[in-house]
């Protein structure tokens, strides 16, 4: 019965009969599978007590995201690397200042494709690993659209490229730090990895992953765009003060803090994700960029309870003996050495995600693996469920947020030529990334002795 109803539910997402939303369809099935005993109560509050703090993280960092987006330190830092990326005098204004404060309404710079690519990657990256790939993704795909205003077919062509590396490098980059990703925050719970630990075995497998993502997404991509590109920047000097640059760069910095002194006391991360976040709504209130209810309106918190509602459906394959099996599969494949390990741990988490999204196959693989614990396992674990989740529209709750950000632009990407290329990306990049785990392993190893 528990596979059944998994099945339906998941059908339902996928083909969203009469557009209703997956957050209705993922709490519809939680509350069948608990009508019909498939969960307990206590199952339910099992599940809750999983995820209470990943949740509300998940909300912090959107919370954050969106007030920084206010305030104008992203399109601060996006002007910077058009800068930076633009060739050196080209720069042109198109329209005169209206005040004697601000200093340029409109700018546009010439950028050879390839450096603009590499730097908008790396921005890319920065902010999924402080801001998780949920934040991230509310950013890039904005900026994005304000990067390329123009509706010529040339520069659409390059928008929807663009569109795609920020969509993905979102994920592949989201494994550096515990509050880079749901799953890792979940995961980082479970086990009692600490911050410290985290970064050591995740370093490698991050640059690893950045580094092929760059590689495979210029061979496949990246040669398409035209060699050089006219960059549009509407950024004011006078729109966010140096004051305002030094606060949001300060809370950037304050989160690794926080979450290592929270980490070593045992104190949720909710709180300082949500102590970063009430901070920076309040400067923004301050200057008034930032209405609250405005922004709590615009901030898409049903992605949070679809993934409440999908962990509770899920958590009924586990009860029908689902983690049975994945247990049987894992001390089987033991017999082949540690790499073959690492490598097969990871790609069935990928697959496991993309078919019934990153957070429910987080918790179920976490769970599977909690009685023989191998810390190695659990990396290679967490490192299929944030890159391979990215095989499937469904498999991560920031490709959600990226398709509905789309939609509302209008933009539409066919569904056969995301499958071709998350096929192709994800394969790649989680590959490099196992091997980039390979490598902390051996020198774990060697210099912690582990």
């Amino acid at each position: 019965m528990a596979y059944g109803l998994f099945i339906i539910v998941m059908l339902l997402i996928y083909w969203r009969p009469f557009g209703i939303p997956l957050w209705v369809t993922s709490t519809l099935g939680a509350g069948v599978a608990y009508l019909l005993g498939i969960v307990s109560a206590r199952d339910v509050w099992f599940v809750w007590g999983m995820v209470w703090d990943s949740t509300l993280v998940l909300v912090g960092l959107i919370v954050l995201s969106l007030a920084m987006e206010r305030i104008g330190f992203f399109a601060y830092l996006a002007h910077k690397i058009i800068l930076f990326a633009g060739e050196k005098g080209g720069g042109k204004c198109l329209f005169k200042p209206n005040n004697l404060d601000s200093m340029q309404d409109l700018l546009q710079i010439p950028c050879k494709a390839s450096k603009l690519f590499v730097f908008l990657v790396l921005f890319g990256a920065f902010l999924a690993s402080f801001l998780a790939n949920d934040g991230a993704i509310l950013i890039l795909t904005p900026l994005m659209f304000a990067l390329f205003p123009n509706k010529n077919k040339g520069f659409f062509a390059s928008l929807i490229l663009f569109l795609l590396f920020m969509g993905f490098i979102s994920d592949f980059a989201s494994n550096l730090f515990v509050f880079s990703n749901l799953t890792n925050i979940l995961t980082a719970s479970v086990f009692g990895i600490s911050f410290v630990d985290f970064v050591w075995f995740m370093a490698l497998p991050q640059l690893f992953a950045i580094l092929s993502s760059l590689l495979i997404f210029w061979v496949v991509l990246g040669r398409k765009l035209p060699k050089t590109l006219l960059m549009t920047s509407s950024f004011k000097t006078d729109s966010i003060s140096p004051f305002g640059i030094f606060f949001c760069f300060l809370l950037l910095i304050l989160l690794p803090i926080f979450a290592t002194f929270g980490a070593h006391f045992r104190i949720p991360l909710s709180i300082f994700v949500g102590i970063c976040a009430i901070l920076a709504v309040s400067y923004g209130i301050k200057i008034q960029k930032i209405q609250p209810f405005v922004l709590l309106k615009n901030s898409p918190f049903s992605v949070v309870v679809f993934s409440v509602g999908l962990f509770v459906v899920v958590f009924g394959l586990k009860n029908a003996g689902l983690l049975e099996f994945m247990r049987i599969g894992i001390v089987e494949i033991s017999a082949f050495g540690e790499q073959v390990r690492l490598l097969y741990v990871g790609f069935l988490s990928a697959l496991g995600s993309s078919l019934i999204n990153n957070l429910p196959m987080v918790m179920l693989g976490d769970l599977a693996l909690k009685d023989a614990f191998d810390l190695p396992l659990v990396f290679a674990h967490l490192l299929g469920c944030n890159i391979g989740a990215k095989l499937t529209p469904i498999g991560s709750l920031a490709t959600l947020l990226w398709l509905v950000s789309l939609k509302r632009y209008g933009v539409k990407i066919p569904l056969f030529e995301f499958f071709k290329l998350s096929f192709i990306f994800s394969v790649v990049v989680l590959f490099c990334a196992i091997l980039g785990l390979i490598l902390s392993v051996s020198l774990a190893k060697v210099f912690l002795e582990y």
